[in-house]
């Protein structure tokens, strides 16, 4: 299920990865991970995002977030992963341009999420 945010939480992550070189990626799909805990793939096509808890005995969360090449909606997507599960979510017009993975940890009710990998850039035109 999509998360609507604002522009400027679009803003925020592009500022967020600066300290940090983020990949540049040509071919796919796409992955990235978070030791053998968690993932994320985007499909070759660029339209499905899917990310995975693969660890269910952990007490880490996963989330992917992600932004499509569409100019009239410069919005910020995610998709959680159910504890030891996976989740996915697919664009219909766009396509997906950046992504990234972001784990977390429950604390006392809510999950807090502490960290996220570099982005990941999708330079291939199709």
């Amino acid at each position: 299920m999509f998360v609507h945010h604002s522009i400027a939480a679009l803003a925020a992550l592009v500022v967020a990865a600066l300290p940090t070189k983020p990949a540049l990626a040509s071919t796919g799909p796409w992955s990235d991970y978070y030791t053998d805990s968690g993932m994320v793939t985007v499909s070759a096509d660029r339209k499905q995002v899917r990310v995975c808890d693969l660890d269910a005995s952990d007490d880490l969360h996963f989330k992917a977030e992600f932004a499509t090449d569409n100019p009239i909606d410069p919005s910020i997507y995610t998709v959680k992963a159910p504890q030891g599960g996976c989740d996915s979510d697919r664009t219909y017009i766009s396509r997906i341009k950046v992504f990234k993975l972001c784990t977390g940890s429950v604390r006392i009710s809510d999950v807090v999420w502490d960290h996220c990998n570099a982005p990941i850039w999708l330079s291939r035109l199709s």
